[in-house]
């Protein structure tokens, strides 16, 4: 009789959970897409040569809905450190790798890093990022300026 009065409550709970996890996966697929619409848009400004005015704006506004919806998705600062780097602000683009690099630690962040690092001038910064971009995954080293390469004997 017992087992049979714990069922309404433990099916309550499952309902609970089932109802959160559907909400969640309803925010992720929002960012998700929010996150498509960003890469569409700059990938067609950079193909016409041309950025409308507002666009870095309107990205970065869409990237912080994204990032509300879905703060642990790392392609949100991902996206957000290529946009200020195409637009030209490298320094922002480093902030917004590093925060990628707290999300997950990945080689192409460390590349990415290392290229607005770059254009922030900062050689040592960047060569240290590339280098570890190509520690993690040597199949980079055509991506990394040669003047940026590790050398064979700061390998050891």
């Amino acid at each position: 009789m017992k087992g049979r009065l714990l069922v309404w409550p433990l099916m309550a709970v499952l309902l609970l959970a089932l109802a959160g996890q559907w909400l969640r996966g309803s925010a992720r697929l929002r960012a998700g897409r929010l996150l498509a619409q960003v890469e569409e848009l700059t990938t067609a400004a950079l193909a016409q040569g041309s950025t409308p005015r507002g666009l870095l704006r309107a990205n970065l506004d869409a990237l912080r809905q994204a990032a509300a919806l879905d703060p642990v998705e790392v392609g949100v600062p991902i996206a957000r450190g290529t946009q200020y780097l195409l637009f030209g602000d490298p320094e922002m683009a480093v902030e917004a790798y590093r925060a990628a690099l707290a999300l997950e630690p990945r080689p192409e962040i460390y590349l990415n890093l290392g290229r607005a690092e770059s254009a922030a001038r900062r050689p040592e910064d960047a060569r240290r990022d590339y280098g570890l971009a190509l520690r993690l995954d040597p199949r980079f080293l055509l991506t990394v300026p040669p003047d940026m390469r590790p050398s064979p004997a700061s390998d050891r």
